[in-house]
């Protein structure tokens, strides 16, 4: 009966083991986001995107994104984020600008003060959201690394 026992509890522990859920990734913060991020690069359908189209600064609130569209204007976009994923899912759609309006979908990553974000214009229902930080001639997406601004 003992050795029954001593068999069991190790059963049991082992099977605890087992069914012991994996360390989850953290939800994607939005807070993080908040602020002003500069260009670093960027990259369209492939090819980088020339360092003189990649100026201004980018302003993130909660839930609303101002992008530099000229020396005059901006374009001014709500997002939602699905941070339940690694990288976030992030879905864009313009509100203002000199282009009244648009969605894209896309990832985003932040590691620090280091902003990766990658999107594809959403034309239809049928298109893709870029699988990975990488844009090519296929996927026609747009990669931009940005740096927060400091104060």
């Amino acid at each position: 009966m003992r050795q029954f026992v001593g068999v069991m509890s190790v059963v049991l522990c082992a099977a605890g083991f087992a069914t012991a859920e994996e360390p989850k990734a953290k939800a994607f913060d939005v807070e993080k986001l908040v602020g002003e991020w500069k260009y670093v690069s960027g990259v369209k359908n492939g090819e980088e995107v020339p360092k003189d189209h990649l100026m201004g600064v980018v302003t993130f609130t909660k839930d609303k994104i101002t992008v530099p569209a000229g020396p005059d204007s901006n374009f001014l976009m709500a997002f939602q984020i699905d941070g339940k994923t690694t990288p976030a899912k992030i879905d864009m759609e313009i509100k203002d600008g000199p282009v009244k309006e648009g969605k894209a979908i896309g990832l985003v990553a932040i590691d620090g003060d280091k902003l990766r974000i990658i999107y594809a214009v959403a034309e239809d229902e049928k298109t893709k959201r870029p699988a990975d930080f990488k844009s090519t001639k296929d996927n026609g997406a747009f990669f931009f690394e940005l740096t927060r601004v400091k104060k």
